[in-house]
């Protein structure tokens, strides 16, 4: 699919994120976001060296305006994350049913040849990283209607800050102060995009804690009276923690 916006960098540079167990969060929404930026992993966290390796299992679906797949594509990808550098490899791919893997593995090396690849979606930092958090206003919205048992925290941009900060809902576990979704809607589209929608679904990660376990997307774009719909899916898998990575420890890949 040539061109799908920039969302599959988004994609691919949203790596897992992590959180620790904690105790119930206050019922003071800033005092909430704070600690989830504490407990939560976000792109800061994996630059430096927490996570070592990772892979994406990644579907895309370009749409017509009926809601009708026209184009899809399938990759498998394995990242790896080495002194705060980014390198991914094409394990697998296909387009529309055929494989595509050598010709998507050459684009792809590269494009890496000539520097890190950037887009648009440079950052994809939660909300309440340390250096996001004082970009947002924080507010509790009580329980989910459908998931009762569950807390909502939303999130805006505050006035004065950068555009591209995100506004939307995180869906919290009172119980264990857990991040368990996240949805969004970034401030500032990428070019040629005029509705951007992202949800993130959590998993519990033995001995790590909650990691991102699929990542989707539903998206509109265009010139003029050219439009492109895509639905994005991404699944992330064989997390390996830089600390077992280090120890060579067997089960460093496994998946819960």
């Amino acid at each position: 699919m040539p061109h799908a916006l920039t969302l599959v960098s988004l994609l691919l540079l949203s790596l897992p994120v992590q959180a620790r167990e904690s105790a119930a969060p206050p019922a003071d929404a800033e005092t909430l976001a704070r600690r989830l930026g504490e407990t939560t992993w976000g792109m800061e966290e994996l630059f430096t060296g927490k996570v070592s390796e990772v892979t994406v299992t990644l579907r895309m679906e370009e749409l017509d305006s009926d809601g009708n797949v026209k184009h899809t594509q399938e990759r498998v990808d394995r990242v790896t994350v080495k002194d705060g550098q980014q390198h991914r490899e094409i394990l697998q791919a296909r387009k529309d049913g055929q494989d595509a893997t050598e010709a998507l593995r050459k684009d792809l090396e590269e494009r890496q040849r000539k520097g890190p690849v950037r887009t648009e979606f440079n950052s994809v930092n939660l909300p309440f990283a340390a250096s996001h958090l004082t970009r947002h206003r924080f507010t509790l919205a009580g329980p989910d209607p459908k998931e009762p048992h569950r807390l909502r925290l939303r999130f805006e941009p505050r006035a004065d800050t950068s555009p591209s900060i995100h506004k939307g809902e995180a869906l919290v576990d009172p119980s264990t102060g857990q991040l368990i979704r996240l949805s969004y809607s970034p401030s500032e589209l990428p070019n040629t995009a005029n509705r951007v929608e992202v949800r993130m679904d959590f998993r519990t990660h033995p001995g790590v804690g909650q990691v991102l376990d699929t990542l989707h997307v539903d998206a509109e774009g265009g010139f003029l009276f050219y439009k492109k719909y895509l639905r994005i899916t991404a699944r992330y898998s064989n997390l390996v923690p830089a600390s077992d990575a280090v120890k060579g420890s067997p089960s460093a890949a496994s998946t819960p």
